[in-house]
């Protein structure tokens, strides 16, 4: 994982994005992340009648996509007030101003989570999902690329499980392009001295230790 940002982009920064990028604007369908939010819309499908609470929702263009694929039981909020502004006009749905670290944002009936680029804007990304309610459903997107707007972005998928391994239990990741989506459940864990020093929930002895370094050693090895 690199971090390539010492502070965080204000409001006023997403207020110009979402004046000024057309691509904010057009269609769902027209947008970069539609194939992004193709698989989001799968995940949902997982679920019957999910009750949807959206993180960051920007304009409101996945809401739209929600919207027309049936599901009914959504509210989204952002800390731009010209996202929620243009995301009013696209679907029926309920939206408001929030920051994500308000922990009274997250005071509403929902069992499952989407933070789509989310995390890596945010120094406080932890927080976040520290307020999500614990047993949530949660389908979040991170970076492989480095951006104005990011804080950190993520190389691997391992390092991705490294960073929230002790508060979200990944159960997928499906890669798209320089983009990881992921599934998984707010689920706070404490791990053992062993996982804590791997970075997992995987469950780790003295066997699987003594099997991860030769692993480790083996490869390095191999390349000099």
């Amino acid at each position: 994982m690199a971090t390539n940002a010492k502070k965080e982009k204000p409001p006023e920064y997403y207020d110009n994005l979402f004046e000024t990028e057309k691509d904010y604007r057009v269609s769902y369908r027209q947008s970069y992340y539609y194939v992004h939010w193709t698989q989001v819309i799968r995940f949902l499908e997982y679920y019957k009648k999910p009750k949807i609470l959206e993180i960051w929702c920007g304009t409101g263009q996945l809401a739209e996509y929600i919207y027309n694929e049936g599901f009914r039981n959504y509210t989204g909020f952002d800390i731009s007030p010209k996202a929620i502004e243009i995301a009013k006009t696209k679907s029926p749905f309920k939206f408001f101003i929030g920051d994500a670290r308000d922990s009274s944002c997250f005071d509403l009936d929902y069992d499952l989570v989407i933070c789509l680029e989310v995390l890596e804007h945010i120094i406080g990304d932890k927080t976040v999902i520290r307020n999500i309610k614990q047993g949530t459903k949660i389908i979040f997107s991170v970076p492989n690329f480095t951006g104005a707007g990011h804080v950190r972005w993520f190389r691997t998928e391992r390092s991705l499980k490294s960073r929230y391994y002790k508060l979200i239990n990944i159960k997928k990741i499906i890669r798209i392009g320089d983009i990881y989506i992921c599934l998984g459940i707010v689920d706070p864990f404490k791990p053992n001295v062993l996982q804590r020093f791997f970075k997992t929930r995987e469950k780790t002895g003295i066997s699987s230790f003594t099997k991860r370094i030769a692993f480790r050693l083996k490869n390095i090895l191999k390349f000099h």
